[in-house]
């Protein structure tokens, strides 16, 4: 997990980059932003206040950040294939299957000429 802090408060900051010091990233290599409030952002926004209160443990927070991402790996996932499935018209599909059955039909066909001109 690498995470970007933007915090206002130094204190909270100082205390988050101490217990994170192995997962700090830049904001465009993290997977999460670790933030005090709202704003426009790509990635998923853990939000202290919001996804966890104060006063924390280094365990609650560690917890609270595995679970968060889990949580927005899901999310993102279903909306990738929500997409996916969305992108595709049912009568393509329909074509496609009818197309693929005649291409079937037709090495069906083939096969068997194959088979009765080697008798």
């Amino acid at each position: 997990m690498k995470v970007f802090i933007n915090c206002d408060c130094e204190i909270l900051s100082a205390t988050l980059e101490k217990i994170l010091s192995n997962s700090i990233a830049s904001q465009s290599d993290a997977d999460i932003i670790i933030c005090e409030r709202e704003f426009a952002s790509n990635k998923p926004l853990f939000i202290i206040g919001k996804d966890i209160t104060q006063p924390f443990s280094e365990a609650e927070l560690k917890q609270k950040l595995s679970e968060f991402l889990e949580k927005s790996e899901f999310l993102n996932k279903s909306e990738f294939l929500d997409k996916k499935t969305q992108s595709v018209p049912e009568k393509n599909f329909a074509a496609f299957e009818k197309n693929l059955d005649e291409i079937l039909l037709s090495f069906k066909k083939q096969i068997l000429e194959l088979f009765k001109n080697a008798k």
